[in-house]
Order: structure tokens, then sequence, then C-alpha cells
């Protein structure tokens, strides 16, 4: 019995640390900037996708495209 009770204890824990984290990733803020000097465009990004964060990555980054 006393084993059912740590395992309960112990799940409990992990989908704590779980929910946690998933709401932590959606309030991440990350900026990219383009690195051409006077070019002004710059994108922030919350809440998104790893696929998401490397296209904006790539749209800031390459001048040619905005």
């Amino acid at each position: 019995m006393l084993l059912v009770f740590y395992a309960v204890g112990i799940l409990a824990c992990l989908a704590s640390m779980y929910l946690i984290r998933r709401l932590a990733d959606r309030h991440r803020i990350t900026i990219y900037t383009c690195p051409v000097k006077g070019c002004g465009v710059s994108i922030q990004a919350v809440g998104s996708s790893d696929a998401e964060m490397d296209w904006l990555r790539a749209l800031a980054v390459d001048h040619s495209k905005h």
C-alpha cells in the first residue's frame, strides 16, 4: 500500500513539472533582429513552436526577405 502511495505521489510531481514547463514555454519571449547595420527589423516571438522559431529567425536574418 505504501508503494502505491509513493507511486501516485511521484506521478503527481511529474505531471506538475510537465505543466509548469509547458506554461513557462508559452511565456518565452524571443527577439530576432536583422544583423544589417541601419535595418530596424526586429521580430518578437511569444510561445511559438520550434518550427515557427526557425522560420522567424531565418526571416529576420535574411535582409533580402524584408
